[in-house]
């Protein structure tokens, strides 16, 4: 369930598609997804003025593969039914140029959150981590049992799970975004670039990055990663920042080359020295995972609570058979630890703890200390931001080589 954003400009964008009575507006690019770009777009009933949505839509030099995932994700999504998962309105635009139109969640980005509470200095509770993996296991136990309509069970794995597919919105709900990476053991699946890759490295399980069979514990050790992250203000591999970083402008400058076409001979050799780049900073962080041990994870424990300390330890366990058996019991085991600590914790309390660090937040800007980043979310941004600067991962690189491309057709 998305908020319904505070912002009834009457302004009008430009019309990105429409069907039969429904027009969709841009409101603003807002980041890249795997070969795409998620669109801010408000939704308008004829004449009137309807809700807010995000729309994903392929570039214009996709492959046919990529069409395929798309379709895929469709599929998939369609039959996504949880209150903290971020769902799928419709499918729309011709089949040359499909959009996926997207739930809109008002809200903040966890990594949003943890950039603003390391800017301040104001740790994150304990009880806020176990609320927002409690909410969030449950959402991936969800996708990692749903079956297809003859009953096959599709064995999803979201291979994405990190601050920046986490989300909390304005009431203090827990959303789940971007299926862009999902696994499924369906034998017509369409194959990713790389499968043994996943969105963001950071947060990925040793098992993710090795090629072969994977399951949903892969998915629970990314979330054990996330809420570690939260707890102690700390990746679970030193330096991981700095290298997601580098590998997003990167790959941001691997699209912005490829968007000129094949027939720039610089820019072809740009592409391939820049991957070249890619494969490499990527390996060298994969065997940083692949080395981890029971040690290591103890090492990065040891300041939590002695409650919550044996919960992350087995769930971020770098053998997956020693983790817990599902998100299902590993979101129990969080929920029994807000019990143990006293703490009745759920979506008003998230919302009071989130305004209150981002209202500390525009009070620090305001007394000259570093910007912090606004209201930032998974799928989407404030459309009281419309016509400003996108304020997804890649910015609106995309949508401008899109319209350079477009304007050199014309």
């Amino acid at each position: 369930m998305s908020s319904t954003p505070t912002d009834r400009s009457p302004a009008t964008g430009p019309v990105l598609l429409q069907s039969g009575r429904t027009t969709y507006e841009l409101v603003q690019p807002l980041e890249q997804t795997f070969h795409g770009e998620l669109l801010l777009a408000r939704r308008r009933f004829d004449s009137t003025a309807g809700d807010y949505v995000v729309l994903k839509r392929l570039a214009r030099d996709c492959r046919e593969e990529d069409y395929r995932r798309l379709m895929e994700e469709v599929a998939i999504t369609a039959r996504l039914r949880h209150p903290a998962i971020a769902g799928m309105h419709d499918l729309e635009g011709t089949p040359g140029d499909p959009y996926l139109v997207l739930e809109y969640v008002e809200g903040h980005r966890l990594d949003a959150i943890l950039e603003l509470s390391a800017q301040l200095g104001k740790p994150l509770s304990e009880a806020f981590a176990c609320y927002v993996g409690a909410e969030a296991a449950d959402a991936l136990h969800h996708a990692h049992m749903l079956s297809t309509e003859g009953g096959r069970w599709m064995r999803l794995v979201h291979r994405n799970v990190s601050p920046r597919t986490l989300m909390v919105g304005i009431r203090g709900e827990v959303k789940l975004t971007d299926f862009g990476a999902v696994w499924a053991s369906l034998p017509e699946r369409q194959p990713t670039e790389d499968d043994v890759l996943p969105g963001n490295l950071a947060y990925a399980s040793p098992e993710l990055t090795r090629k072969g069979v994977i399951d949903g514990r892969a998915d629970q050790f990314s979330l054990a990663a996330v809420l570690l992250h939260l707890l102690t203000g700390r990746p679970l591999i030193e330096g991981s920042d700095r290298v997601t970083q580098e590998l997003f402008a990167l790959r941001r400058r691997v699209e912005e080359a490829v968007a000129l076409g094949t027939g720039d001979k610089a820019a072809v050799a740009l592409v391939i020295d820049l991957r070249a780049q890619i494969r490499k900073l990527t390996w060298g962080f994969i065997e940083k995972i692949r080395k981890l041990t029971p040690r290591d994870i103890g090492e990065a424990t040891r300041t939590l609570s002695a409650g919550l300390r044996p919960i992350l330890r087995r769930a971020l366990a770098p053998n997956r058979t020693d983790r817990y058996t599902s998100c299902e019991e590993f979101g129990h085991d969080l929920r029994l630890q807000l019990w143990r600590i006293g703490q009745l914790y759920g979506r008003q309390e998230a919302e009071r703890e989130v305004a209150a660090l981002f209202r500390a937040g525009s009070r620090g800007k305001t007394k000259g200390a570093p910007p912090a980043r606004a209201v930032t979310s998974g799928t989407s941004a404030s459309p009281s931001k419309a016509g400003g600067a996108s304020s997804g991962r890649r910015g609106g690189s995309s949508a401008t080589g899109r319209r350079k491309k477009e304007a050199s057709s014309r």
